[in-house]
């Protein structure tokens, strides 16, 4: 991880990390039948659009990636109680293909008393931290 640990939620549950996932399967499966297999400048955008066509290998990584995002979203609401958890960065541009895995494994292993947590995507996107900052200084 750019932090220096290892198995950091950031290396899994961004668009870095879903790239990175991306090419190690193309590599250590190089007969796999992908849209995303022959092209030298993939991005995360690129793994979201393949699985929103269909293609299976990038529905299996963003399955993956819901399932650690629950996971670990389901450690924060039994910390925090949330009311809502609003999903943003870049990779929420994903849209409705991302948050239905995440919420489908947070859903599956969360504590029955905040189960029913609801999930929004952030209407700021990848901006939300600017604004914020912005905001903090007006």
């Amino acid at each position: 991880c750019k932090c220096g640990g290892h198995g950091c939620l950031e290396q899994y549950c961004s668009a870095t990390g879903l790239l990175r996932q991306a090419k190690k399967a193309l590599t250590e499966n190089p007969d796999t039948l992908s849209v995303m297999k022959d092209n030298a400048s993939l991005t995360a955008k690129d793994v979201c659009d393949a699985a929103k066509a269909g293609d299976t290998l990038a529905l299996d990584l963003l399955d993956r990636l819901g399932q650690r995002l629950g996971w670990a979203l389901t450690a924060a609401a039994g910390t925090a109680d949330p009311e809502v958890f609003v999903i943003g960065g870049g990779l929420s541009n994903a849209g409705e293909i991302l948050l239905d895995r995440i919420e489908f494994y947070y859903r599956r292993y969360a504590f029955h008393a905040f189960r029913n947590t609801p999930f929004v995507l952030a209407k700021l996107g990848n901006d939300a931290g600017i604004y914020g900052c912005a905001k903090m200084i007006l």
